[in-house]
Formats: structure tokens, C-alpha cells, sequence
């Protein structure tokens, strides 16, 4: 009896296992078909993307020359394992090369030029500082893809040189002049420095040479450098005596063409001795051959570098699947893995740098300028242009009784001591300058400012003196231009141009002091010590004395309306620089 309990219970317990092990069975079953469901339908999935529903896109990349074919070789190999597929469309990569400030001038107008070529979607421009000039047509923040100092293209002899004498960017200006600070630093075998100034289109690192050479001048470590910075006195000099210097050489096209001229011949008797360029333009025109003979020199002090920043395009022509397409390829350009490409073509990465193409070893870069707002470059691209000459000038000012007529929200003296002031601080630091007024003394005039080299106080002086000057009611116009001539010529500087400029408003009637100014005219003025007379007469009206003294000096007469005090600014400062 408790035999068969027993073989029931065995039959009983088989039975529920069965049943669980059937119910693992299906419940597998189950499961495995679900993944199987899964991945048909991922896999139905896949196969519907890549028949691209959506068709094909094309992401344009607007690309610096500089980086354009080392981004071409990135877009071949983006789609090498087949289309990239973004929102069911096959997208691909084409890459145009494109003028930075070009691109950065058209994208600001929210339009594209089509002689530029394709609408872009990304844009890769030289510098951050041109991706600034069209924030507004930017989607987020643009991102580096590769670096490149700017430096000096040289002889290898003289980036040599030059590493030996650690030369900085502030003494740019002076061994770019001077001889003897050639010789100073071993350098006088060159003569002067010889440094070509290219401007114009593709010449960005001429203004970046010039950013750092302001931002060493004036002491501002890594930057940026201000409008404030750009505008003062010490770099104003420095930056008009590197193009004065610059100007010295003749005609020089892009900095490529310069770059080709210098590599024709990288010696000391060339004309030009060197060139700010971007060093993966000099890594890849040595390498390729073009040039020979030359290296790429850094000077002590923080680097402007280059950064290819990549930007996705804000415009109406880039739609969702543009934008993440540019996105995506991006990210694929900046993967540590594709450092390679671009050493190759020469720039720099945060994994990587090139291998030297001239003799020299790749300088280092240990601080990087901090990029300047565009409106600093372009102040520093005018005063290339038109640069400020260091000047002597002897000024002659009228503080007669009439200079308290009216002018704009003032008189005619507040007016002049306006824009005189405005002169002062443009002016060259190697300047030289005093000032004559009208006085109650029996030559009826004095000298208020001392002649003499422009130094802090003398600008201050300069600057100051017409504030609370005390007006007379005499007009000795003719006689105090004597004064100021014959003391001009006497002690005339053959460094720098001579001139006496004189702001007058007032009539003088006496014409034996007429007669005395022109007889001194006559008989001091010299080709040997010439002394320009620049004569700025204040109203609406002329003077034939003044006149004819302007035209026997080769100097100049300017009528100006005081209800503008602009006018006498700009004038005064062209006449002091």
C-alpha cells in the first residue's frame, strides 16, 4: 500500500517537472523569437535607410585654402566604407576652397555669393578671428580642428641667427630700421631686417604679426589686444615702423607671392630678408618644393596661432539633415585617429604635431595670443597702410582774442585743443614737437612748449596747454611764423621731416612783419634744410601771405570750417604724422 503512495509521488513529481521544463522551453522560445522580431526589425530598419528614401545630399564645406585638400582627403575617407545615411538620406562630403574673409563678408550679410561657389552648410575658415566677423550666421560655437603659429619665413642662416640672439616680437620694429640694432644682436651681416609687410587678399598673418607685436609692445601678456591697447601711442610707433620699414621694399603681392620670392633667394643680398606666414603654408611649400633653403622663426613671446575653428552655417539653405551632417563630420575630422592626415598636410593637433620640413626643428609654442575682436584687426590693417611717421614739428597757435568765437558746442581755441589733443595720441613716440602762442611780450609771442622729443610729459604738455591759456588782444601772426621759421631751419633734424604748422584765425595787419616772413622765407629756405610751412587758417576766409609761404616751402593751406571740429581733428592729425 505505501508502495504504490510512494510510485504516485514519483509520478506525481515527474509530471511537474515536465510541465515547468515545458514551460522554460516555450518561455525560451518566446524570447528567442522576440529577438528575432527585433532584429528583423532593425534589420528592415537598416534596409530602409540605406535605400536613402530621402534621396541624396550633398554637405558643402566652404573650406580655407589652407586646409581645403587635408579636408578633401577627410571627406574620401568619411565615405570610404560607403554614404554616409543621416535621416534617410546618402550623404556625402564636397570640399570648395574659399577666401576666409571672403566667406566671412558674404555670410554676414545672410546671403552667399555664388561666385564663391556651393551654398555651405559647415565652414572652415583660417581663424577664429574670421568666424567672428559672421557670429550671426554661426549655429553654436565653432570648434578647432587644427592649429598653425604664425611666424617668419627666413634664411635657414638667419632663423638661426635670430634663435641665438633670442629676438623678441617688440624688437621687431627696431632691427627692421636700424642697423645698428642688427649689429647689436649679431645680426648686422643682413643689414636691417628686411621684414616684407604683404596686405591685401590671403595675407591674414601679417595682421596677426602685427596683433603680436602690439600686445609685446605694450605688455599685455597673452591678450587679447583691445582698441584701447592698438590705439596708444607705443603701439601706433611700433606697428608704423615696422610698415615704414616694410614700404622700403617695393611691391610685394600676396604672402605666398612673397613667400615664393624670398625661397627664389634666401640669402643676404635679397631685398627681402623675411615674411610672416602661417607656418603650414611654408611647412607645404617646402615640402612640395616651391621654396628652398628656408625655416619658420618664432619670436620670444606669446604666439598668434591659427585654429581652423569648424562652423556649422545659421542660414536658410541649411536644413536639419545638413546640420547634423555637418555635426557628424566634425566629430569625425576631430577623432584623435585622423591627427594623421592633417600632421601630414602640415598643422598641428593636440595629438600631433608635423615633422619638419626645412632643416630646423619646429619652433615651440608654449603661449598662445588670445584671438582679437576683428575691429583691433582692422585698425592694425589702416595703420599698416597709412602709417604714422615720427615728425619735428614746430607748431604756431593763435591765442588772439578771435580764436573765443563760436565753434560746434565750443569756441575756435576749445576746438583746437580738441583735436590737438587727438594728434597728440595718435603721434609717433620719435617724434619731436613744441609750440609758439601769441602773448603780451614785446616780440608778442612765446614759446609754450618747449621743442623737443615726444616723451610722456611732452604729450601731456602738447596736449594741455591750450586749456586755460590766457587769450591777448594782439595778432602778431606774421612775426611769431618768423620766430618759429628761423628757429625750425637752425636747428633743422635731417632724421625725420620738418615742419611748422600753424592754426591761425586771425588777421594781421602789419605789413612789415609781412614783408619780414617772406624775406626770412627767402633767404633760409634750402633743399639742404627743408622746413615745410603747413598753414591751417580757422573760418571762411583766406590769407595771401600765409599762402604764398605755404606754396615757397612745398607745404600747404587749409581753410577749415570750424562748426565740424572733425575736420580739424583728422587734419591736424595728418599734419603731425
Amino acid at each position: 500500500m505505501s508502495g504504490r503512495h510512494r510510485g504516485s509521488g514519483r509520478r506525481g513529481i515527474s509530471t511537474s517537472v515536465i510541465v515547468v521544463a515545458v514551460g522554460v522551453v516555450l518561455a525560451l522560445l518566446a524570447v528567442l523569437g522576440w529577438f528575432r522580431l527585433r532584429d528583423n526589425i532593425d534589420n528592415q530598419a537598416t534596409a530602409a535607410a540605406e535605400t536613402c528614401v530621402e534621396g541624396d545630399t550633398v554637405l558643402h564645406i566652404a573650406a580655407d585654402p589652407l586646409i581645403a585638400p587635408a579636408l578633401t582627403e577627410l571627406a574620401e575617407q568619411w565615405t570610404d566604407g560607403g554614404v554616409r545615411v543621416i535621416r534617410d538620406h546618402c550623404v556625402t562630403a564636397e570640399i570648395t576652397a574659399v577666401d576666409s574673409l571672403a566667406a566671412a563678408d558674404t555670410l554676414g550679410t545672410d546671403t552667399w555669393d555664388p561666385a564663391l561657389g556651393p551654398e555651405p552648410a559647415l565652414w572652415v575658415p583660417l581663424d577664429t578671428r574670421m568666424s567672428a566677423r559672421a557670429a550671426d550666421a554661426i549655429d553654436g560655437t565653432p570648434r578647432s580642428l587644427a592649429t598653425s603659429p604664425v611666424v617668419l619665413a627666413v634664411p635657414t642662416d638667419l632663423g638661426r641667427a635670430l634663435t641665438t640672439a633670442t629676438v623678441r616680437w617688440q624688437d621687431l620694429p627696431r632691427l627692421q630700421n636700424d642697423p645698428a640694432a642688427m649689429r647689436e644682436s649679431g645680426l648686422d651681416i643682413w643689414g636691417t631686417l628686411a621684414l616684407a609687410l604683404p596686405t591685401g587678399t590671403e595675407t591674414h598673418a601679417t595682421t596677426l604679426a602685427l596683433e603680436a607685436v602690439t600686445a609685446a609692445t605694450t605688455g599685455i601678456g597673452a591678450g587679447p589686444v583691445t582698441l584701447e591697447q592698438a590705439a596708444t601711442p607705443a603701439a601706433i610707433t611700433a606697428v608704423s615702423t615696422l610698415a615704414l620699414g616694410a614700404d622700403t621694399l617695393g611691391a610685394v603681392g600676396t604672402t605666398a607671392d612673397t613667400l615664393a620670392a624670398l625661397g627664389a633667394h634666401p640669402d643676404t643680398a635679397a631685398p627681402i630678408h623675411a615674411v610672416p606666414v602661417i607656418e603650414q603654408q611654408l611647412h607645404r611649400a617646402l615640402t612640395d618644393g616651391q621654396v628652398r633653403g628656408l625655416t619658420g622663426h618664432l619670436p620670444i613671446g606669446v604666439a598668434p596661432v591659427v585654429d581652423f575653428p569648424t562652423a556649422v552655417v545659421d542660414a536658410p539653405w541649411v536644413d536639419e539633415t545638413l546640420a547634423r551632417a555637418a555635426a557628424e563630420f566634425t566629430d569625425y575630422a576631430r577623432r584623435p585617429e585622423q591627427a594623421g592626415i592633417l600632421t601630414a598636410h602640415g598643422f598641428r593637433t593636440a595629438d600631433a604635431v608635423p615633422e619638419p620640413a626645412g632643416e630646423l626643428p619646429l619652433p615651440r609654442v608654449d603661449t598662445v595670443l588670445a584671438p582679437a575682436d576683428p575691429t583691433v584687426d582692422d585698425v592694425l590693417v589702416a595703420l599698416r597702410l597709412a602709417p604714422v611717421s615720427p615728425r619735428k614739428v614746430t607748431m604756431v597757435v593763435d591765442t588772439s582774442t578771435s580764436m573765443g568765437t563760436s565753434a560746434g558746442d565750443g569756441t575756435r581755441l576749445t576746438a583746437t585743443a580738441g583735436a590737438l589733443r587727438e594728434a597728440m595720441r595718435r603721434a609717433s613716440i620719435n617724434s619731436v614737437m613744441g609750440m609758439y602762442v601769441f602773448a603780451d611780450t614785446p616780440e608778442g609771442h612765446r614759446v609754450a612748449v618747449i621743442r623737443d622729443g615726444l616723451t610722456a610729459a611732452k604729450r601731456a604738455a602738447m596736449s594741455s596747454i591750450l586749456d586755460d591759456i590766457d587769450l591777448v588782444d594782439r595778432e602778431p601772426v606774421y612775426a611769431t611764423l618768423t620766430a618759429a621759421y628761423r628757429d625750425a631751419v637752425d636747428n633743422y633734424d635731417p632724421g625725420r621731416p620738418n615742419s611748422v604748422l600753424v592754426v591761425v584765425d586771425s588777421d594781421d595787419p602789419d605789413e612789415a612783419a609781412a614783408r619780414d616772413l617772406r624775406a626770412a622765407i627767402d633767404e633760409l629756405s634750402s633743399p639742404e634744410t627743408p622746413v615745410r610751412i603747413d598753414v591751417v587758417v580757422l573760418g571762411d576766409r583766406t590769407d595771401p601771405v600765409l599762402e604764398q609761404a605755404a606754396e615757397a616751402t612745398d607745404g600747404s593751406l587749409t581753410v577749415v570750417d570750424t562748426t565740424d571740429p572733425a575736420d580739424l581733428t583728422d587734419l591736424l592729425r595728418k599734419l603731425t604724422s
